[in-house]
C-alpha cells in the first residue's frame, strides 16, 4: 500500500507528519449491468469518469435541488462504491433502492465488511493485504480501504512503520483547516451543493440527474445567498451552530450574516471553524455572536477564506 503522498500545508512542520485514524464510513455498492446508467442519474459527478481504483467527489440532490449525501465515488471493476458519513447510511440505502427497483442493479450495504482509513502526510510503502488505495483528498493523504478482518493487522502494520494515530480533537482540527466539509456537520439536505463548497462533485457536463436543473439555473442566471467559509476566533471557541451578526447590527435581528458549523483548536492557529457567510460578507470581515445565543454573545469571528493559512 502506498503511503507517501503530496505533504500538505496543514502538516508542514507538524511532528505527526505520518498518522493514520480510522475514518467513520458508510460504505454502499452498486452492482449490476445498468450500474453506470443508474448512478449517472442520480449523482451530480460524471459516472462514467469512475474507472476501476479512481475516485471523485460525488452527491445526491432532491429535485429542488437540495443535498441528500456527498461522498466519494470509487470506481471498482465490477461495481461504483460510494463512500458516505455515517449517518447517511441507512438514508442513502433506501433512497438508491427505491430507484433501482425497475433496473438491473443491486445496492450492497459493505459497511460492516470494510474499514476506511485516512492516511496523512509522508510515510514509507507498506503492503497490507486486501487494501485498496486511494488518493485522498484535503488534508488526508490517501484514502484506503481494508477488509474489516484485516483491520488489527493494519494497524499493527502502521504502528511498526512509524505512524501515529491520530486523536479525533486533532483530525478534526486538520479537518476544518483543510476547508473539508462534512456532510451532516457542516452541510445537510437545506443546502445547495454550491454552498456548501461542493463544486468539485457537480459535473457541468454530463446529462441529466436528479437537481440538474436547479444546479444549472443557479449557475447560469443566479448565485448563492451564503457560501461555506473559516472563521478565526481571536477570543476562543464560540458555540458550534452560534449564529453571526455584523457588529452594528440591532439586536435582536432576524438577518443572518453567519453562522458556525464545527470548531476545533488548531495547534498551529488556535480557535478556528467553519460555517456559512452571506455572500455580501467579505473575507476579512470582523463578525460577531448574536445575543440569542447565549453566554457567547458578542464573541468576534473573523471571516477567513479556505484552506486557511498560517
Amino acid at each position: 500500500m502506498p503511503t507517501s503522498g503530496p505533504r500538505s500545508a496543514e502538516t508542514e512542520g507538524d511532528p505527526l507528519t505520518f498518522a493514520y485514524r480510522v475514518r467513520p464510513a458508510a460504505i454502499l455498492d452498486v452492482t449490476g449491468p445498468d450500474r453506470v446508467a443508474f448512478l449517472q442519474g442520480q449523482l451530480t459527478q460524471d459516472v462514467r469518469l469512475a474507472e476501476a481504483g479512481r475516485a471523485a467527489p460525488a452527491a445526491g440532490l432532491t429535485p429542488k435541488g437540495k443535498l441528500l449525501f456527498a461522498g466519494r465515488l470509487v470506481g471498482l471493476d465490477d461495481r461504483l462504491r460510494l463512500l458516505l458519513p455515517p449517518t447517511v447510511r441507512e438514508q442513502t440505502r433506501a433512497h438508491l433502492a427505491k430507484y433501482a427497483v425497475f433496473q438491473k442493479v443491486a445496492i450492497e450495504d459493505r459497511s460492516d465488511d470494510i474499514a476506511r482509513l485516512a492516511i496523512y502526510g509522508d510515510g514509507p510503502a507498506i503492503p497490507l493485504p486486501g487494501a485498496l488505495s486511494l488518493p485522498g483528498e484535503y488534508e488526508i493523504s490517501w484514502d484506503v480501504l481494508v477488509p474489516r478482518s484485516a483491520l488489527d493487522g493494519a494497524r499493527l502494520a502502521l504502528d511498526g512503520a512509524g505512524a501515529s494515530e491520530l486523536a479525533e480533537e486533532e483530525a478534526e482540527a486538520r479537518r476544518i483547516e483543510a476547508g473539508r466539509p462534512e456532510f451532516g456537520t457542516d452541510a445537510d439536505e437545506t443546502h445547495l451543493a454550491d454552498e456548501a463548497g461542493l463544486a468539485d462533485a457537480v459535473s457541468t457536463t454530463k446529462g441529466c440527474y436528479v437537481g440538474q436543473e436547479i444546479v444549472a439555473r443557479l449557475r447560469t442566471y443566479g448565485r448563492v445567498n451564503k457560501r461555506l467559509v473559516g472563521f478565526r476566533f481571536p477570543d476562543g471557541t464560540v458555540p458550534s451552530g452560534a449564529t453571526l451578526r455584523r457588529p452594528d447590527q440591532a439586536e435582536p435581528s432576524r438577518v443572518e450574516a453567519g453562522r458556525v458549523t464545527s470548531v476545533a483548536v488548531s495547534r498551529r492557529l488556535g480557535a478556528i471553524g467553519l460555517g456559512y457567510a452571506a455572500r455580501d460578507v467579505a473575507e476579512g470581515e470582523r463578525l460577531v455572536v448574536a445575543a440569542a445565543d447565549g453566554p457567547g454573545a458578542g464573541a468576534p469571528a473573523i471571516v477567513a477564506a479556505l484552506p486557511f493559512r498560517a
